[in-house]
């Protein structure tokens, strides 16, 4: 392993090695099945993190079927011709989206998507404010990077995009306000917010934000590329918020944990300037045959399993879990917040978290830290995870916390 540590310090980053050094991550993973993850050593670890890509788990039969028959046939596009495989997926999600978003562009990763719809608000309006809620996380491309929360990933990279506006995330009437003044091209929001500490938006926060942007002109787009497809229960996060957004934007488990592919959706309306200039916005591998295949059968599985049914049931079992931390370990943990798989188990100090990354692995389970709230540990699993799956969980969490304790108290 020491071998392996050494090429990501020499070819990859110096400070990603030792990341892994620091945090114990030195089994390399080899395999993946289900909530399963398998190292080099053999050791299997349960995965409940892995930025909310593994909604179907690792290795589904669904969209790795649907990827092999396609790269025997078509593995990439000529963009010449017309390509049926694209075409059947983007209308296959623009039939999942809310009413009346029925435009499409796939793409292939989660920032990729916040920038065609950044540049899109802009081309509408005419205008180029944009704003963004307190807390948010959009990405890290420079576009993307400017909606974005997050002072460490900015430092030294300035100046990003003029004129973003920043709203408070816990007063409605402010934000509101500020959208009716500045007027950007558009807001963007998480319906539950990830990096930033897993915090879901209320309805009334998201009415008031409608109001604001259809009195302003103002485009409101949804990122969903954490939390949407199911992960909250819903299979679009925004729906129990009662608001449309004018784009809503997916990504991360679109591909079934598979191919990396997300999407921009958006009214006909919205989507005007694409409609007249299809150069305006290009992406050479967005809706790839293989990724339009794996986006496919992933729709295919949450359609057919019901996955937010899932997302649901599993999801109240995992609060049950995490309450159950911050009731027997008050001096680690202040609460859980979020919505279906997709949950937030907040620490009393900073450091809470990163020791139980580093104590979840000695009992074998894989958390993630939010990245731009790193007090607070991610839960994501997978929304086939079953009673003994989360069983082996409560005892790892449990476990993990009495070694956390230990080592923040000596």
């Amino acid at each position: 392993m020491t071998a392996l540590l050494e090429l990501v310090r020499a070819h990859q980053s110096a400070g990603r090695a030792l990341l892994f050094r620091l945090t114990g991550a030195t089994d390399p993973e080899v395999g993946g099945e289900g909530a399963w993850v398998t190292g080099a050593s053999g050791e299997r670890y349960l995965d409940v993190g892995s930025f909310a890509v593994f909604l179907l788990g690792h290795g589904h039969a669904g969209p790795v079927e649907a990827v092999a028959r396609q790269l025997r046939t078509l593995a990439g596009s000529t963009r010449t011709l017309p390509n049926e495989s694209h075409a059947r997926a983007a209308a296959a999600l623009a039939a999942l989206a809310p009413e009346p978003l029925t435009k499409v562009m796939l793409l292939n990763s989660g920032a990729e998507a916040v920038e065609a719809a950044l540049k899109l608000a802009r081309a509408r309006t005419g205008r180029t404010g944009l704003a963004h809620l307190a807390g948010s996380f959009h990405g890290k491309t420079t576009g993307a990077l400017s909606l974005t929360d997050a002072a460490p990933f900015r430092t030294g990279l300035g100046p990003l995009l003029p004129g973003v506006l920043r709203l408070p995330r816990d007063d409605a009437a402010s934000a509101a306000r500020l959208v009716r003044e500045q007027r950007p091209a558009a807001v963007f929001a998480e319906p539950v917010q990830g990096e930033g500490g897993v915090h879901p938006l209320t309805p009334d926060y998201a009415e008031a934000l409608r109001r604001a942007c259809d009195e302003a002109g103002t485009l409101l787009v949804l990122d969903e590329i954490q939390c949407g497809l199911g992960r909250c229960g819903t299979l679009w996060a925004h729906e129990p918020l009662g608001v449309r957004p004018d784009i809503l934007l997916s990504g991360k488990a679109l591909g079934g944990g598979v191919i990396p592919v997300s999407a921009l959706v958006a009214t006909e309306d919205a989507f005007r300037p694409y409609d007249h200039d299809p150069l305006l916005h290009t992406s050479t591998f967005g809706g790839n045959p293989l990724a339009s295949a794996a986006l496919l059968a992933t729709l295919e599985v949450v359609a057919s399993h019901d996955v937010p049914a899932l997302a649901r049931r599993a999801g109240h079992a995992l609060h049950t879990v995490l309450s159950g931390l911050v009731r027997d370990w008050p001096e680690l943990f202040t609460g859980v917040t979020g919505r279906g798989l997709m949950l937030g188990l907040h620490g009393t100090r900073p450091d809470v978290s990163a020791e139980m990354m580093r104590a979840a692995l000695s009992e074998r389970l894989l958390l993630t830290m939010c990245l731009t709230a790193p007090g607070v540990l991610r839960f994501t699993p997978p929304a086939f995870i079953d009673e003994d799956d989360l069983a082996f969980l409560e005892r790892g969490l449990h476990a993990a916390a009495t070694t956390t304790r230990r080592e923040l108290t000596t």
